[in-house]
């Protein structure tokens, strides 16, 4: 098959898409346009300001030292050049490219130093975030969806950012050189492309007349890619997961938008129940079926064959059949101008829909992975690079992150615990009845020990005393107390176990064994003695209690006569 032309991209998703999640979704698809979390440029300014940056609102990006602290923040990650002092040669690579940084702002000076320092970072685009409905957003701060009230500081923010990539590349052009990653850039190969993300209506702007007026004010000022999440938000009375839900999706309202301004490039975001779906949104069908909790058969969408209409759709949809009255049905034939699609929570809930990008929506020979296994054992020798086990080390202080955040070295007495001492046996274990492994439970001695209680093995003591390895870690005396008081015994605290694991949750969405996964990881996560062994080996571990077919089956391949069934959930 040959490369379709269309993109597909995963969306910003707060709490959600970290350098773990955008890892493993790369580990399923190389193709896909992967988006970071909503980067806050006041943040990136702060930090900036800290290292006694003086020239933080200077036009050259070169007078810009990308510390690494700015680097973690602006959510950058390639192992490659992050683990290069940790592990010089990693064979299993995985290129992050193309990946989309997502800025939040409502002030022209942070928004040029964000765009600095995502160009510096390497980023393939960058976006504006100008639809987030959360508080902490729209609220003091006055970006977000508060942009779309607020449409004077939206076009200054705009202006900024088209500006300083304009200058950008004039210094590039000047000095010969270039940052980052341009494969997925503009023809010029120098031009950081940069889009705004918005909705079709705000609280009561919600007229088809006030988001032209507003997508015309972005255009004039610079901007000619928008991603659209075709449903309006409300900053007031639903929360953010409501906000999600509650307001219909208008595809045809969408559809219109773009024939409205025919020299720009969108995206339509919002609703996609399947990668088939995801397909028939971008290049358009002749005939639809679709399928949701309320209904048993499929029902047939009328289409035109008129470029961007849809027969007899209209918010509330009653053909469409869904919660709410949206409307999500493809035209027969896409807009020209409609460059793809955007999936979120179905890339969170059920990642392996997306196994079968690279095949089916690009046109490519082969997919990067055949089946759960292959994936999980990819994700899994990650994790034990980036999250080293903290079972047997001399080390007292606590791991809040990645390895290449850590200021000192962790000091292995033994490769393994007794806990973990050899994880290639795993596979040849014997499983009792409750999915458990008996072998697991025991000492080298044969002696069961209680998980978590005083007859666990205890970590050897250090000579070192442990206020000098605290201060070598920059773990501040007060800050280790209240880590080990809330968890006794835990070298690795649960919001980086929890952030690691993550991403897996979904894997088996609909398969047998797929609450029994959930709830092992669950239990493992928060024994204080297995944690300690690290997140990959929870994984390992967990994965265990699944019938070893399950993870061998090949992953489902699309011929596009599927009836989605996927809903997607808050």
């Amino acid at each position: 098959m040959k490369p379709l032309g269309k993109e597909f991209h995963i969306a910003p998703m707060l709490d959600v898409s970290t350098v773990e999640f955008r890892y493993f979704i790369r580990l399923l698809t190389r193709r896909a346009f992967i988006w970071t979390e909503m980067v806050v440029a006041e943040t990136l300014v702060y930090n900036a300001m800290n290292k006694d940056c003086n020239n933080i609102f200077a036009d050259d990006e070169n007078e810009i030292e990308l510390y690494p602290t700015l680097r973690r923040y602006c959510g950058y990650w390639d192992e490659r050049e992050a683990m290069k002092d940790f592990h010089p040669s990693i064979h299993d690579y995985v290129n992050p490219h193309p990946t989309i940084c997502q800025i939040g702002t409502n002030d022209p000076e942070q928004a040029a130093f964000a765009t600095r320092i995502v160009q510096k970072c390497g980023y393939d685009r960058i976006d504006l975030n100008a639809e987030c409905p959360s508080d902490r957003v729209t609220g003091k701060r006055e970006f977000g969806a508060a942009l779309m009230k607020d449409q004077d500081a939206a076009v200054s923010v705009v202006k900024s950012i088209a500006k300083t990539i304009q200058s950008m590349d004039q210094s590039t052009l000047c000095h010969g050189e270039s940052s980052g990653n341009f494969e997925h850039r503009s023809h010029n190969n120098t031009c950081l492309p940069f889009s705004v993300k918005t909705r079709i209506g705000v609280d009561e702007n919600d007229s088809f007349e006030n988001i032209v007026g507003f997508i015309g004010q972005l255009v004039d000022a610079g901007c000619h890619r928008f991603v659209i999440h075709a449903r309006k938000v409300y900053t007031r009375g639903l929360s953010p997961a409501q906000n999600r839900t509650v307001p219909p999706l208008n595809y045809p309202f969408a559809y219109k938008l773009m024939k409205t301004f025919p020299e720009c490039k969108f995206i339509v975001n919002g609703g996609i129940m399947s990668l088939e779906h995801a397909r028939k949104v971008a290049f358009g069908c002749s005939s639809c079926s679709y399928e949701d909790t309320n209904s048993a058969n499929g029902k047939e969408i009328t289409l035109s064959s008129e470029e961007g209409q849809i027969d007899d759709h209209s918010v509330p949809c009653k053909k469409c059949n869904l919660p709410h009255g949206s409307c999500i049905a493809p035209s027969k034939k896409a807009p020209d101008n409609l460059h793809g699609v955007m999936v979120g929570r179905l890339a969170r809930d059920h990642p392996a829909e997306l196994a079968d990008v690279d095949r089916y929506f690009y046109g490519e020979a082969s997919n990067p992975c055949k089946n759960r296994r292959e994936l999980m054992e990819k994700y899994i020798a990650f994790l034990e690079r980036v999250y080293p086990r903290r079972c047997c080390d001399y080390d007292e202080f606590v791991t809040l992150g990645m390895i290449t955040d850590m200021e000192c070295s962790i000091r292995q007495r033994t490769q393994y615990c007794d806990v973990c001492r050899d994880a290639s046996f795993c596979e040849n274990v014997r499983l009792d009845n409750n999915g458990s492994c008996d072998e697991l439970k025991k000492n080298r001695n044969g002696v069961p020990w209680q998980d978590g209680t005083q007859n666990a093995p205890t970590p050897l003591q250090t000579k070192t005393p442990p206020s000098k390895i605290l201060s070598k870690n920059g773990q501040s005396q007060k800050r280790h107390k209240r880590l080990t008081r809330k968890s006794p015994g835990a070298k690795i605290v649960s919001r980086v176990v929890d952030r690691a694991l993550q991403p897996t949750l979904g894997i088996l969405f609909g398969l047998p064994g797929n609450s029994k996964f959930r709830r092992e990881l669950h239990r493992l996560s928060r024994d204080m003695v297995i944690r300690n062994c690290g997140p990959g080996y929870i994984l390992k571990r967990a994965m265990m209690c699944v019938s070893e077919d399950v993870w061998d089956s090949p992953f489902v391949l699309n011929d596009g006569s599927c009836v989605t069934k996927y809903v997607p959930s808050k």
